[in-house]
């Protein structure tokens, strides 16, 4: 056997270009099959590991996955907002353990304005269960105070002790909070979840900082920043807020009571509920992509056997030689077999590494390695590599046959 493989080693050195790019059709294969298989698999841990522990997401009545996108991960358009004294009261209800407060709406620099309280910190969990941590500094206590995430501090390079000024709305001609300067107090530690790329503050300084806002137009009244945080004003309206049950065994229950609380038309949604509709969605557009990479793979391998046919015409006086050596019909057979296997090996290695090399400057994360599904999903494209060979072997024998010693120009 290991005659053999240096032989077909000695053979592929005179086709070096031809090998090597059925050998790089393979790996794009492999790189277009794992990232796809990847991508889908990080994205769906993304977003279970976003949100951990809460029960019970609760805002004005628009559909489920809207309620999620927007509080949860920022990515959907602004909800209608609800209440502050509608969060109050439901606050107050028996079934509750905790209760925290979301407003969204400002921006800075791009990044999303999270207006909350110092709850948040306490009872938001993520991955499985975790809490968010300080890298630096600490949670707000000051009317002006502010926390970023890590994302906020690399890209901006900001720091505990640094001011900043906030930006009204997320639109491109945007108004910008310039009477009113806010200190960065926190930097959270990496999360791999929205919280990353947020900044936090309390929700009833970005009430106060809006006081000046009358029907969309900004008017400025001249109130001092040291005046406008002493003036008690309370916020009239959130976006959201994060519900934790004393008992989970409460949350269909819950559910029921908050969409027919009569002083507003509120939605109660259940995290896992919503995710699981995500997924639906998902699925469906990984399935097309896995469709269109399987299509490249496919292709990959008629482009190897086609460089393989084009060649056994190249490579008669070649087989001739070896037969005149000695060398078997099943031993040409087999020399076709093993380059099919070097070059399948080979296409699968490269993407491999190619993909774990590229997992690094992808904007999300992707796993290392291999996990079962992906190990028999490219063992399962070798062997069809491997089959799908046998015909250019079979060709070659039967005129291996057929030729003896004569060789046919």
């Amino acid at each position: 056997m290991r005659e053999l493989f240096y032989l077909t080693f000695k053979s592929i050195q005179n086709r070096k270009i031809t090998f090597s790019l059925s050998v790089i059709s393979i790996a794009i294969s492999v790189i277009l099959l794992l990232g796809v298989d990847k991508a889908v698999k990080s994205s769906k841990s993304h977003f279970i590991n976003t949100i951990n522990s809460t029960d019970i997401i609760v805002a004005s009545s628009n559909g489920s996955l809207d309620i999620l996108l927007n509080l949860i991960f920022h990515l959907s358009d602004p909800l209608k907002e609800m209440s502050y004294k509608s969060f109050e009261d439901i606050k107050k209800f028996d079934e509750l353990k905790w209760a925290v407060p979301l407003s969204l709406g400002d921006s800075f620099q791009g990044f999303d304005v999270v207006s909350t309280d110092k709850n948040y910190f306490k009872y938001y969990r993520y991955s499985s269960g975790k809490t968010l941590q300080f890298s630096h500094g600490r949670a707000f206590i000051d009317f002006y105070d502010v926390v970023i995430g890590s994302e906020i501090a690399k890209k901006l390079h900001l720091k505990v002790g640094d001011t900043i000024y906030l930006s009204h709305g997320k639109h491109h001609h945007k108004h910008i909070h310039k009477n009113r300067i806010f200190n960065v107090v926190g930097v959270l530690k990496q999360s791999m979840t929205p919280n990353d790329e947020s900044l936090f503050m309390q929700l009833k300084a970005d009430e106060a900082i809006h006081i000046e806002w009358q029907s969309g137009h900004f008017i400025d009244m001249h109130i001092s920043s040291e005046k406008l945080s002493h003036m008690g004003i309370k916020p009239k309206h959130i976006s959201g807020m994060l519900i934790g049950l004393k008992n989970r065994s409460s949350i269909l229950s819950m559910e029921e009571k908050i969409n027919h609380y009569k002083e507003e038309n509120l939605k109660a949604v259940i995290p896992a509920k919503a995710l699981s509709k995500l997924y639906k969605l998902m699925k469906n557009f990984q399935d097309i992509l896995m469709i269109i990479s399987s299509a490249v793979f496919i292709a990959s391998i008629f482009t190897m056997l086609s460089s393989m046919f084009s060649t056994l015409n190249e490579r008669r006086r070649e087989i001739a030689i070896f037969r005149s050596l000695g060398a078997s019909s099943k031993t040409v057979f087999l020399l076709f077999m093993i380059e099919s296997f070097l070059v399948a090996f080979s296409g699968i290695v490269i993407g491999v590494i190619m993909i774990d090399i590229l997992g690094y400057f992808v904007p999300f994360k992707l796993s290392f390695g291999l996990d079962i599904y992906q190990f028999f999903m490219l063992f399962s494209m070798l062997v069809i590599a491997v089959i799908a060979s046998f015909f250019p072997a079979l060709k070659s024998y039967k005129n291996s046959l057929s030729d003896g010693l004569l060789v046919r120009m």
